[in-house]
């Protein structure tokens, strides 16, 4: 990895970066085995790295409507309804304009519990769990040390930088509600990205910066 961006994006796992900004990974995710899904009626789908661990589109028979949270997302799964806003918010929002049942979520042992406190009759899986690797991280703050904006990925990821960088003097671009609400907790000034994507906060970044 190279430093000197303007833009840097913090996220835990690799994966596809717009070419005006710098994507660093400080970590990786680790598929859990034989996960038991049960059933329900809608199943939501958090992030690609659920297919590493469950075979969805099996899954999927099972139920009348799969969710998929963003167009990664969607493309890993194939055939599913994607919300407008792509975050738990943007779920429940879809879900309570349909007819009510049981919703079974796929996603990440470090997610939230925005899901449940918004609707009823919600059963969380975790079928992955996410791992910091110490080594990325340090190299991450380092370049995250010399850019002007910082873009954070997740809630996850949002915390293990915000407690190893002064970010008082960077904009810092919180991918969606969930980061904000972290970036939030810890006291870090920030703004929301309009579409809850990597392209999304690194535009928003980018429209930001032009500003000043």
């Amino acid at each position: 990895m190279g430093g000197g961006a303007e833009v840097v994006v913090v996220r835990i796992k690799e994966g596809p970066c717009p070419g005006d900004a710098l994507c660093v990974s400080i970590g990786g995710v680790v598929p859990r085995r034989g996960v038991a899904v049960p059933d329900g009626d809608y199943l939501v789908v958090m992030s690609p790295a659920v297919v590493q661990a469950v075979n969805v589109r099996e899954v999927a028979k099972r139920f009348k409507c799969v969710i998929c949270v963003g167009p990664s997302t969607a493309v890993a799964v194939g055939g599913c309804v994607v919300p407008r806003e792509y975050t738990s918010y943007g779920v429940a929002r879809l879900i309570k304009a349909l007819t009510p049942g049981r919703t079974i979520v796929l996603r990440s042992s470090a997610g939230n519990d925005v899901l449940k406190s918004l609707i009823p009759d919600v059963v969380e899986v975790p079928v992955y769990d996410v791992v910091i690797d110490e080594a990325k991280l340090r190299e991450a703050v380092q370049i995250a040390a010399s850019a002007r904006a910082l873009v954070l990925t997740s809630s996850a990821a949002a915390e293990a930088v915000a407690r190893r960088l002064d970010l008082s003097d960077k904009l810092v671009v919180a991918i969606g509600a969930v980061t904000s609400k972290k970036l939030a907790e810890l006291a870090v000034p920030h703004i929301v990205a309009e579409e809850a994507t990597i392209e999304g906060s690194v535009k928003t970044a980018w429209r930001y910066l032009r500003k000043k």
